[in-house]
């Protein structure tokens, strides 16, 4: 397995087999982003909530015939209705794809597409694949449940959003590692805007400072295992 940070709250998974996956993917307007999107390809698109810094480049990366975007039920019936092939599932709903177990999760946030569509609920996602797990949260404030998520799961990788004003920021993010316990926590949703700027160097030295393993991927990078 391959997991790599596109900048943002995008990332790609590509399994040992090929199946390549991507996370929220916003390249184009993304100044962080390291590829293009006509780089990217994609057997399955997963979009946390329809936020035009989410759902990003999703409907030109994908492939009608081919690649399934996977997204809570109301963002799916609207991508639907533009020909993509969805998969229309809901918080605390989960199911064993080809590439391994997804579960969608709650996050504290509004969903709507760019052009002011209602997109249902912002949601997180819990992935288990290749013997790991992973916890990308979407768009979200602190919540307490977040402790409940790593009871239920051992988190391998947290991605964590530190930039605030729309999410958590640095204090929160370090309070939800604190919560869910991940093995690995790494921040992410920081410096793609001046609003959102923060510093991933003392995020992760608080982390540290908990006894959670924490490390700063910057666009490009990639982690295997």
């Amino acid at each position: 397995m391959k997991l790599t940070f596109f900048g943002h709250a995008a990332f790609g998974l590509e399994t040992a087999d090929g199946v390549r996956i991507l996370i929220d993917p916003f390249i184009s307007k993304n100044r962080l982003s390291p590829v293009k999107v006509e780089d990217l390809e994609a057997d399955y698109i997963i979009v946390t909530h329809g936020h035009d810094d989410h759902l990003g480049d999703t409907l030109q990366i994908a492939d009608k015939e081919k690649t399934l975007i996977i997204t809570v039920l109301e963002l799916a019936h609207i991508l639907a209705k533009k020909g993509y092939r969805t998969e229309a599932m809901q918080i605390g709903g989960a199911y064993n794809f080809e590439f391994g177990r997804l579960k969608f999760v709650m996050a504290l946030h509004g969903s709507a597409t760019p052009d002011g569509q209602y997109a249902g609920l912002a949601s997180g996602v819990v992935l288990t694949i290749e013997g790991k797990t992973i916890y990308h949260p979407g768009d979200t404030g602190l919540f307490y449940d977040m402790k409940l998520i790593g009871e239920m799961n051992k988190i391998d990788y947290m991605f964590v959003p530190i930039g605030g004003y729309f999410t958590m920021d640095i204090t929160d993010g370090v309070k939800a590692a604190e919560l869910v316990q991940p093995r690995c926590a790494i921040p992410m949703h920081y410096d793609t805007f001046d609003l959102i700027n923060a510093d991933p160097k003392e995020y992760v030295e608080k982390v540290k400072k908990l006894g959670i393993d924490s490390m700063i991927l910057k666009p490009g990078e990639s982690i295997t295992w």
